[in-house]
């Protein structure tokens, strides 16, 4: 890995996007967050010079996506993939049983109205523990999750994130929910970028290197097998302006 910026968007990529800590800056609780003025309106942009093919790619729910972006990215998967919304507006659910999930459901609401600061976030197919409230409870947090993950007999396993731990479907990665969305118009035979924050974005990051594409880390996190890097959220937007200044400029010579 090194601190290489990527180079400016060109009109021939298809690009995949985590959303906290990507598009918008993290905040001490998820509804806390603040959107950037005019970032949908860029992501319309960013989404209309690459002939649609632009994806977010996020833990969230799609309904908080298309709510945070007003609907602007057609393509969205969430909760890393279990759920993913085509580019054609269809929505393929995960048939993975989520009633699997309810002994944990039971555990980590139990450790969160013990422990103040502790939120667990259902997601229906995947539970996550926020400790940003708690810091110091952050192993115990890890712990349970893997206790959990360890009865399910491998179905079920831990992902990291920051300041959050979650219960999750083993088979759904945000790699897969990117795969499936290279072997659809029209994201497929462009060069894929990668741009998020998280550790839960390294499968992804991983994946691209594997191909001719790249990945992007947002912010100081190391180690990452991203091979560029931009500093921040702000740096991000700026960067997608790329894009647009590109072609406008075709337009103009």
């Amino acid at each position: 890995m090194n601190d290489a910026h990527p180079p400016p968007l060109t009109a021939d990529v298809t690009l995949f996007l985590d959303f906290d800590g990507t598009l918008v800056d993290l905040a001490a609780t998820p509804n806390a967050i603040k959107i950037a003025p005019g970032l949908d309106e860029l992501m319309s942009q960013v989404a209309w010079h690459l002939n649609g093919a632009v994806a977010i790619i996020t833990g969230r729910p799609i309904e908080i996506i298309d709510k945070h972006l007003s609907g602007s990215v057609r393509a969205v998967a969430g909760i890393h993939g279990a759920e993913r919304r085509t580019s054609l507006g269809h929505v393929i659910q995960s048939e993975f049983p989520t009633a699997m999930l309810d002994p944990a459901r039971e555990i980590m609401s139990a450790f969160c109205r013990k422990n103040r600061g502790m939120r667990a976030e259902d997601k229906g197919v995947s539970i996550a523990l926020h400790f940003r409230g708690a810091p110091d409870l952050g192993h115990e947090a890890r712990r349970m999750v893997d206790e959990c993950a360890a009865g399910s007999h491998g179905q079920l396993e831990r992902l990291d994130g920051n300041m959050v731990v979650e219960l999750k479907p083993a088979i759904v990665r945000k790699a897969n929910a990117m795969s499936a969305y290279m072997n659809e118009p029209p994201f497929a035979g462009r060069r894929p970028v990668f741009v998020g924050d998280d550790l839960t974005d390294e499968s992804a990051f991983v994946a691209v290197s594997q191909t001719n594409g790249y990945g992007v880390i947002v912010g100081a996190r190391t180690p990452t097998a991203a091979t560029t890097r931009l500093p921040s959220v702000a740096a991000v937007h700026s960067w997608l302006t790329t894009l647009n200044e590109q072609n406008d400029g075709r337009r103009t010579n």
